[in-house]
């Protein structure tokens, strides 16, 4: 499946509710992604320009776009994601561009 990952900012709201509905959104976040077909892989909660680093699958774009949505739409968070690749398909789409050796042709 698609990996995606998100940078994820609290909003006021969100930070004002954190400690009485923090634990409450973040399942609903989680369920929200799984009833997409989706998975959470990980989260990172961070300190500097994010609050959070969420790594997920998704099936496809529209998936993942429904989820931030449906996630954001809550008004705790703001969500930027997009689509990744590991390493090794990175390397795989280095080869194809540029032959088997990763030379540019």
């Amino acid at each position: 499946m698609p990996v995606y990952v998100s940078l994820v900012n609290f909003t006021q709201d969100g930070l004002a509710t954190m400690k009485t509905r923090g634990i409450t959104r973040s399942d609903a976040v989680k369920r929200n992604i799984e009833s997409l077909g989706g998975k959470l892989l990980q989260a990172y909660y961070c300190l500097g320009e994010y609050d959070v680093v969420a790594i997920f699958d998704f099936p496809d774009n529209r998936a993942a776009m429904k989820a931030a949505v449906l996630n954001a739409s809550m008004g705790h968070i703001r969500i930027k994601t997009m689509p990744a690749v590991s390493r090794e398909e990175w390397k795989g789409i280095l080869k194809e561009t540029w032959g088997k050796k990763g030379k540019k042709k």
